[in-house]
């Protein structure tokens, strides 16, 4: 069968990696065409735009490119109904996803969401549209199984795929002398898309020139070399540099759930423009930022936004999880909570059989 699949940015593109290798094992005819990144397209995907051309934050990042996302909307468009795919896949990546989907739908496609839309965070309203637009829908949070049945969505509770990437890292041995790393050292993930990075980096600059007494290293992409300038980077490698890490400090994101199950201690920051993040405000329905947070409803980790993200904040609270206190080990009690409620690896391999079998249903 033919696939479509649409990741819109990197924690997507290492989900859609490691679906494609569970699909491609149950269909050896797969045929995948897919918006997505390097990690697809080693396991078979022919990628047709890098899901770095589709990284836009904020409201302003929104009006600003306007044309652009209309433009990849319409070549979207463009590419399913020339490629007519049995199915089309929508890997997380909400507010671009949807729409996606809507444009899917009403060309008569088979659509299929992994990783639900946060909208229980910000925008219950759409939960009436996504039922309109997705046929099957698999979510990585059990609460969300319930909220989305009722609201009469083909809905399948299939557990974390985090749990499947971690468990697949094949660890380094020779990591901290291929690096040149000197124990014990800070881990600083600036984030994934640009925005993020280019708001983050100023602060971390800041923090690692006014703490010599720590070991800073950044998880770096390539794409984002010349924002990490004049500091210790590790490109391409963040599980690695997560494994050995005494804590970090974590842009929210997936990445701040990766971070907890490699039970690294951890400070949680960011920071958007200013007109997103007054609107989030008023929109946002949860009392966190972080998944770990919202996972285990309580403030597990400390969450630094906007003015709070900053390195005398960060600098006072780094001096509480980097040694051993109530405070580190606190946090360390909370990620084997977290790791119960997250589930065991597996996700993968059921969202690809149920995705599978959607698919071939639609097909008849």
């Amino acid at each position: 069968m033919k696939y479509f699949i649409l990741a819109g940015e990197k924690s997507g593109d290492l989900h859609g990696s490691n679906l494609i290798k569970e699909i491609i094992s149950l269909d050896a005819e797969a045929e995948i065409k897919a918006w997505g990144g390097d990690a697809m397209k080693e396991v078979g995907a022919e990628i047709l735009i890098h899901h770095s051309e589709l990284a836009i934050m904020g409201l302003l990042g929104v009006i600003q490119n306007l044309q652009r996302l209309k433009n990849l909307f319409k070549k979207f468009g463009d590419y399913i109904a020339e490629f007519k795919p049995d199915s089309v896949i929508f890997i997380d990546y909400g507010g671009f996803n949807l729409k996606a989907a809507k444009i899917a739908k009403l060309k008569g496609f088979h659509t299929q969401f992994y990783i639900a839309p946060k909208v229980w965070a910000w925008n219950k309203s759409r939960i009436s549209k996504m039922k309109l637009w997705i046929d099957e829908l698999y979510v990585i949070f059990p609460f969300e199984e319930l909220l989305f049945k009722k609201e009469g969505i083909s809905t399948h509770y299939i557990g974390n795929p985090l749990n499947d990437a971690i468990n697949h890292f094949k660890k380094n041995d020779t990591f901290i002398e291929d690096n040149k790393i000197h124990k014990p050292y800070i881990a600083l993930l600036p984030g994934s898309r640009k925005q993020e990075v280019e708001s983050a980096m100023p602060v971390f600059g800041s923090l690692i020139l006014l703490n010599s007494k720590y070991r800073f290293i950044i998880a770096g992409l390539k794409e984002f070399e010349d924002l990490y300038q004049g500091f210790d980077v590790v490109y391409e490698d963040t599980y690695n540099l997560l494994n050995q890490a005494r804590c970090a400090v974590v842009t929210s994101g997936t990445a701040t759930l990766e971070t907890a199950l490699f039970e690294v201690p951890q400070i949680v920051v960011y920071k958007t423009d200013w007109l997103f993040y007054s609107l989030a405000k008023i929109l946002i329905k949860v009392k966190y930022i972080s998944l770990v947070n919202i996972i285990l409803d309580k403030l597990a980790v400390p969450e630094l936004i906007q003015g709070e993200f900053n390195t005398m904040l960060i600098s006072s609270k780094l001096d509480n999880i980097f040694i051993d206190s109530d405070e580190r080990n606190e946090q360390l009690e909370h990620y084997k909570i977290l790791k119960e409620l997250v589930g065991n690896e597996g996700a993968s391999k059921k969202a690809a059989k149920l995705i599978f079998e959607s698919a071939q249903n639609y097909a008849k």
